[in-house]
């Protein structure tokens, strides 16, 4: 099953550092540093950090497969799918970029396995962004999330576990375009906030396994695991962090 997710962004949302020296060896050329992170209402998650709805997040992590990027003339050419494919190396003749692979995003840590790594990518307004999601980690999911919640009339928290298997591809767009410098490292952020994934999930209903571990799946609370896709559609978001902290600046 492939769950694809457009998410426009009004404003200028994803937004890019542009102070920070160049790595490029080649001057013509922009450097794109990006960051996947978990987040919820209290900040980005540091490991062991509670979220407002009361739940301590353990582990959070995705199976990444693909990031692309688009110009404005390639999104509106898109719909006659005469383009060709962008290579891995960042550049093609229709200004739409690819970078593949299969990496393992601990998203309370903010890092991925193989690391991300900086790009090089040909400078330009770029109008949307795509991350693209697959059962490609170690546990054959795509998106793994454990986490300790106290359910009502109980005095001592339980292990949660969420998972799914799907393809999931977000569209992250900015209608007016984003600017990406040549000759600057241009830091890119994309948060996913579990609080939004879990809003209105009513946990207190779910059924825990023999080993006292509550698993929500396609196979176990089912219908649990249904409530939180619905939500995945407001999960991600973007935003610039020049201070690289793992947080959108103020401004």
């Amino acid at each position: 099953m492939k769950i694809k997710i457009r998410i426009i962004l009004m404003a200028f949302m994803i937004a890019l550092g542009r102070s920070l020296e160049s790595c490029t060896t080649d001057p013509s050329l922009a450097n794109v540093d990006l960051t996947m992170k978990a987040t919820t209402s209290l900040s980005s998650l540091t490991s062991g950090r509670m979220a407002a709805t009361g739940l301590e997040f353990t582990e959070v992590r995705v199976g990444v497969t693909e990031m692309e990027f688009e110009t404005l003339e390639e999104e509106e050419n898109e719909d006659s799918d005469d383009y060709e494919d962008a290579d891995n190396d960042g550049e093609d003749d229709d200004e739409e970029v690819e970078f593949e692979g299969e990496f393992t995003v601990d998203l309370i840590a903010g890092t991925s396995s193989p690391d991300f790594g900086i790009a090089d990518l040909a400078p330009g307004i770029y109008e949307e962004m795509e991350v693209e999601m697959e059962p490609i980690m170690a546990d054959g999911n795509t998106m793994f999330i454990a986490f300790n919640y106290t359910p009502d009339g109980e005095t001592d928290p339980v292990r949660y576990e969420y998972s799914n298997k799907y393809e999931l591809e977000f569209e992250i767009e900015d209608e007016a375009g984003f600017q990406i410098d040549e000759g600057a490292l241009n830091q890119m952020l994309i948060l996913v906030d579990l609080d939004a994934l879990f809003a209105n999930v009513d946990l207190n209903t779910a059924t825990a396994d023999v080993d006292g571990v509550v698993r929500i799946n396609a196979n176990s609370n089912a219908d649990l695991a249904a409530a939180i896709e619905q939500n995945l559609g407001s999960i991600c978001d973007g935003g610039e962090d020049e201070d690289g902290d793992g947080e959108f600046d103020d401004d």
